[in-house]
């Protein structure tokens, strides 16, 4: 035995001394005994293509300087199994010195090159892309896999395809880069209608009010009745929660009768399935309400001060009488929907669970998130015995069961109750529920991280840059719904939700944002049309998250018959990480401008006109600073140099118009200040929220070049939800709250005076210090629906321009589709004024003796003046005489001359169109007049009252 000992012995040292010769690499498994216990010189790796050594090296725990031990080879080898990259692993070792090298020999499971989902119809396939777990550029494993088509599954039963079936595919694997394109096969099967809803155990609740409520139909003629599996969960749901608003508190569904089950249709066909849905419901008892009573935990510690009252306002040592809570109880009881008043009413869970919010969101708006408010409910039977119970305190045996019995008479409104006793006996026997509200105030609840997921593309600062806090602020629900509201407004993402958990102590919590990226470039191709700059067709090319940066650059190219427009710019919203935005860009123009038009009949709207025009082109650059600051405001400064000329003047342009063309190119200098306010909760479909700007524009004067005036340029929206298609509840359907009713208001006015150049003497009448193309229309889609730019009602002045225009309209809009298609009624008015003491030359002298010449043609021809102020060529009774509406005392732009008297008006109805690419326009507008009268103040034109149809393609309103 000795002897066979020795020889082992002796084979186990030369076996080892031969594997340290021979430097060759073995499995450290099959020969660990020969290098455990040495120190690590190198590690290498080996079979990896898409993996990078760092990466594997970072799941490891080996690292050269270190012993190599079996529970280090262990877990290694567990860690890099368990991260799925790969399908095969050997750890190799190679004697180096005293130490031992390492060498890790992987296979990867290939990578995804391209997913393709092949069959999909019915449902968007990025809407899968975006679900499933199995994404491009990681690796493939069969768990992956599994799930995604789970995923894929869940989706098609959602839709309403309850047979769909998917089959996954690999092409092969490329081996140079070891990916492989996949596939998913999906075959969807045919949607299965809804033939029955059964609803069962409903004595009270009419079944007709709860099938209005849920979203499965039955097939018929106008219901397709579509089978969605996510429908029926949500409408277990929707039939708990409203017949809890209906007082049946205790209400549920029976999980064993509430159930679906797929039949044929007809069974000795078997041609096509249905589904019947059975919903099996518990009603239990009626409820009513009977009030609420709120009060403040004052629980005292250990310490002698209130546990749960807030530390801010009674630090320790605060004498009991000072204690203060963050609300006071009258404040919260204003906030309920339920008044002391409804007592006796049918007791709405909705409203209840709503009213218990509202104390919520008064404490998170404050800071204190984690307020507790702990309800506890009382029920009282309307009874004889029950009331006489708590009426006839003064039988109790102890001075305090007296005293707990008139504080109960008195918080549980027995005198009322006992008043319905009386007067309403349907409801003796019935339940009342009162509700304690106790509140626990607690800590502030500040905000420890903020987690952004979900966004590949945005890099994590340009959202969190929109963020109205920061982390180690204390936590506010409007400045977190705000800045909601911000990132949506970004225009990046699709879905943008805000989560909370808690943080690492009592008074911290982690915010979760979790965003769904939506593609932001765009290549788009459309047209537009205006009655003014007529119909032009455009190409836009442009990205607004340009490298997840948030830059935003945009090229666009537009022509027409009218208009030719070449602009690009570069716009970077954060510069220097910092709230102000730098905007660079440049444009060419060119269009064709229509003034003076005669007409050679009487009805100058629809009659033959002669038309004068004229070209103006115009090239420039701008750079534009905007910074944000507090919470919705923004201070904008643009400085736009640029240099026009008038061409191409036609043979019945003013003399003024053939000026300007002999002057030829011609320099404007322009600088923009101003300032905006936007509070609008969507800025792509608003529903609520303002929006104000002002800004102010300096032409010429210190600037130099030939134009010099002042503009100032207010703007004010105003966006109100009157309603949604649920009429405040009547209707008991989550899918309608999207159809809201909204009323835009909207008021654009522009106050343009002229001013004097600075550093040389320019002769106004020559080169007017306000040119042709600076001057104002009113009229058309761009501002008045119905009426005509140079319409036979206007002011004579109004018809070639004017420096200075005052809008407003007001449009509520009823969505037949809420992302596509609004029925619009609308209301529009503007007017035009000037500065008449600007005028020169024949104009000035005109304005001037406007008075005595108007009195001398009355003195002189009474007759005919009398006709032509009261009477058109037709025999048909004016509205006003043409002597007054060209009156120049009523164009001076003053307080008195902004009056109903000079605006036109004009109401209609329409549709509005949002085709991303083309959004159309289709309204009927009837031109109408102020009056006066006061149980009448609008009235038709006599002579003209009929509707005008106006087309517009794009927002070009004013």
């Amino acid at each position: 035995m000795n002897i066979r000992k020795k020889i082992r012995s002796v084979s186990f040292f030369v076996l080892s001394l031969l594997l340290l010769v021979s430097a060759e690499w073995v499995s450290l498994w099959s020969n660990r005994t020969v290098y455990l216990d040495k120190v690590i010189t190198k590690i290498e790796f080996k079979g990896n293509i898409n993996t990078s050594s760092d990466d594997i090296l970072d799941l490891m725990d080996m690292r050269p300087g270190i012993q190599l031990s079996q529970g280090l080879l262990n877990a290694d080898m567990r860690t890099l199994f368990v991260s799925g990259y790969f399908y095969h692993i050997d750890i190799q070792g190679e004697a180096d010195g005293d130490g031992v090298k390492i060498l890790v020999v992987v296979k990867e499971r290939p990578r995804v090159k391209d997913i393709d989902f092949i069959g999909a119809d019915e449902v968007f396939p990025s809407d899968l892309r975006d679900k499933i777990p199995l994404k491009e550029n990681e690796v493939i494993t069969p768990k992956k896999v599994t799930l995604s088509k789970e995923v894929i599954l869940k989706k098609y039963r959602d839709e309403g395809f309850f047979l769909a079936y998917v089959r996954f595919e690999t092409e092969p694997v490329n081996p140079e880069t070891n990916t492989v394109k996949v596939k998913f096969i999906i075959d969807e099967g045919e949607e299965i209608p809804v033939s029955k809803i059964n609803i069962f155990g409903n004595s009270e609740i009419d079944t007709y009010d709860i099938q209005g409520i849920m979203d499965l139909k039955e097939s018929g003629i106008i219901e397709s009745g579509v089978f969605k599996e996510s429908a029926f969960e949500s409408d277990k749901q929707k039939i708990a929660a409203y017949l809890k608003s209906r007082g049946y508190v205790d209400a549920e569904l029976s999980n064993e009768g509430t159930n679906w089950e797929i039949r044929w249709e007809n069974p000795q066909k078997k041609d096509k399935r249905v589904v019947i849905v059975n919903f099996k419901i518990i009603e239990g008892e009626q409820y009513f309400y009977n009030g609420y009573s709120t009060s403040h935990d004052m629980t005292i510690a250990p310490n002698g001060m209130p546990q749960f009252l807030n530390k801010e306002n009674n630090p320790v040592g605060t004498p009991k009488e000072e204690w203060s809570p963050v609300y006071p109880i009258k404040y919260l009881e204003d906030q309920y929907e339920f008044a002391p008043s409804d007592v006796g009413e049918v007791f709405d869970e909705t409203k209840f669970q709503k009213d218990r919010a509202s104390i919520n969101e008064a404490y998170s708006a404050k800071g204190y998130l984690f307020a507790q408010v702990i309800p506890r409910r009382k029920v009282v039977e309307l009874s004889d015995g029950s009331l006489s119970r708590y009426e006839n305190c003064d039988k109790r045996g102890s001075a305090d069961a007296i005293a707990d019995c008139h504080e109960e008479h008195n918080r549980l409104n027995v005198a009322k109750l006992r008043k319905i006793y009386e007067e309403e006996p349907k409801l003796r026997g019935k339940k009342f529920i009162h509700v304690d509200f106790t509140i626990r105030e607690n800590n502030l609840a500040f905000i420890e991280n903020i987690i952004i997921k979900g966004n590949k593309k945005t890099q994590d600062r340009v959202v969190r840059r929109e963020l109205l806090f920061k982390p180690g602020d204390l936590f506010n629900s409007t400045l977190v719904n705000r800045s909601r509201e911000r990132i949506f407004n970004l225009g990046y993402f699709k879905e943008v939700n805000f989560n909370m958990r808690p943080g690492s102590d009592e008074t911290k919590m982690n915010l979760i944002i979790e965003l769904v990226e939506q593609p932001t470039g765009t290549v788009s191709m459309g047209g537009g049309y205006g009655t003014i700059t007529g119909f032009s067709i455009f190409t836009q090319l442009g990205e607004n998250n340009l490298n997840g940066t948030g830059q935003q650059i945009n090229g666009r190219v537009e022509f027409g018959p009218i208009r030719r427009y070449l602009q690009i710019s570069w716009t970077e919203p954060w510069f220097m990480d910092k709230p102000w935005s730098l905007t660079l860009s440049a444009f060419y123009s060119s269009r064709t401008l229509f003034v003076g038009a005669t007409s050679i009949t009487e009805n100058n709207n629809q009659g033959i006109k002669e038309v004068a025009s004229y070209e103006r082109s115009g090239v420039g650059v701008s750079a534009g600073l905007g910074h944000r600051f507090l919470i919705n405001w923004t201070h904008f400064h643009r400085y736009s140099p640029s240099f026009f000329a008038s061409t191409r003047p036609t043979s019945l342009v003013s003399d003024q118009v053939l000026a300007e063309v002999d002057r030829g190119w011609q320099f404007r200098s322009q600088l923009t200040n101003g300032i905006a306010y936007d509070s609008r909760d969507n800025v792509f479909n608003s529903t609520q929220g303002f929006n104000l700007i002002f800004s102010v524009d300096n032409v010429g004067q210190f600037l130099g070049g030939e134009s010099h005036f002042d503009q100032f340029s207010p703007i004010l929206e105003y966006y109100h939800t009157w309603f949604d298609y649920t009429f405040f509840g009547l209707i008991r359907k989550n899918a309608l709250r999207r159809w809201r009713v909204v009323q835009q208001f909207r008021t654009s006015s522009v106050f343009t005076f002229e001013r004097t150049p600075k550093y040389k003497v320019q002769d106004k009448e020559r080169i007017p210090y306000i040119q042709v193309q600076d001057r104002l229309f009113l009229g058309g889609y761009e501002s008045l629906r119905g009426w005509f730019f140079d319409d036979k009602y206007y002011p004579d002045e109004w018809k070639d321009g004017a420096s200075s225009r005052v809008l407003f309209t007001s449009e509520l809009r009823f969505p037949i589709e809420p992302s596509l298609l609004w029925f619009v009624v609308f209301f529009d008015g503007g007017a035009m004024y000037e500065q008449i003491n600007r005028a020169v030359g024949e104009r000035k002298e005109f304005f001037k003796n406007y008075d005595s010449l108007v009195r001398a043609q009355r003195a002189s021809e009474p007759v005919e003046t009398y006709l032509y102020e009261n009477y058109n060529s037709y025999g048909q009774k004016l509205p006003e005489s043409p002597l007054v509406v060209n009156d120049p005392g009523n164009l001076v732009l003053s307080s008195k001359n902004l009056s109903m008297q000079n605006f036109r008006f004009s109401w209609g109805f329409g549709l509005r169109i949002q085709i991303p690419v083309l959004p159309l326009r289709l309204y009927f507008a009837q031109r109408i007049r102020y009056t006066g009268v006061e149980d009448r103040p609008f009235g038709l034109y006599p002579d003209n009252n009929s509707f005008q149809f106006v087309f517009g393609i794009g927002d070009m309103r004013f």
